[in-house]
């Protein structure tokens, strides 16, 4: 009976701590994902307005170029509003937008050399510590880094903006400019459209705040590459001058939503 006895009281010395250490652990978990789940929050109401801000900003710079009988603005938004019901009616360039995926992915594991991967990743099986490149090559496409630049780099618009800056080499710019608005507008529309139909088929996994925050980074980082890549195609443009007066528009934005829900 004693040897019962203390073989009972062992038992229930070794699992006692382990029934107790599970509430605590999913505890730790909850919270945890409370904080999560609160950081993106935060981080998405400060991205949403300063995207809104950058927008009204490079907008109110669009407007300030002349181009012939209309400003660059209206050519940029003719060029956007063309390709949304070229969109919605008639075709949806699908392939296009992969083809920009496949080749921005290799250029950036070719800039990075197959390094944006995992050690354990682009490691591989290989004895006496030899990687194996074709691995490394497959996991560095595989990457978050690679896997989610082509969504903030809208590379026809990068690609239209160098292809103005040469035009204008040979040619005026009074017949460069204005149809390179237009296209970037179309080039910019495509981008996002696009993006957001690839991020909505992501929307049942995410939670609201997460697609929320994928959405602006997108929208943001994308205006910010090509008002950079902007002034090649319009030499008016400014982006220095745009992002000042973005990042002001954004702090009236907050001060002003701040104001009027807790004051």
């Amino acid at each position: 009976p004693t040897n019962k006895w203390m073989g009972g009281s062992v038992f229930l010395s070794r699992c006692v701590p382990t029934c107790m250490a599970k509430p605590t652990s999913s505890l730790r978990q909850r919270v945890a994902a409370f904080c999560g789940r609160l950081i993106k929050v935060v981080m998405a109401a400060i991205v949403l307005p300063a995207a809104t801000g950058l927008l009204l900003a490079v907008l109110e710079q669009l407007e300030r170029i002349p181009l012939g009988a209309l400003t660059a603005r209206d050519w940029m938004e003719r060029g956007f509003l063309t390709y949304v019901g070229f969109h919605l009616l008639l075709y949806r360039p699908v392939p296009l937008f992969r083809a920009s995926h496949r080749l921005f992915s290799m250029l950036a594991v070719w800039l990075f050399g197959g390094q944006v991967a995992a050690v354990g990743e682009a490691g591989g099986k290989g004895r006496g510590g030899k990687a194996e490149g074709g691995t490394a090559a497959q996991a560095a496409q595989g990457s978050t880094l690679v896997a989610f630049s082509p969504y903030v780099i809208p590379l026809y618009a990068v690609l239209l903006c160098a292809c103005g800056w040469l035009l204008t080499r040979w040619w005026d710019h009074a017949y460069v400019d204005g149809p390179a608005a237009f296209l970037l507008g179309a080039a910019i529309a495509l981008h996002w459209i696009m993006t957001a139909d690839d991020l909505q088929q992501q929307r049942k996994r995410w939670h609201m705040e997460t697609y929320l925050l994928a959405i602006g980074l997108v929208f943001v980082l994308t205006l910010l590459v090509a008002s950079a890549c902007l002034p090649w195609a319009l030499p008016d443009f400014s982006f220095v001058q745009a992002l000042s007066d973005g990042l002001a528009s954004a702090q009236a934005i907050l001060t002003a939503i701040i104001q009027h829900l807790f004051f």
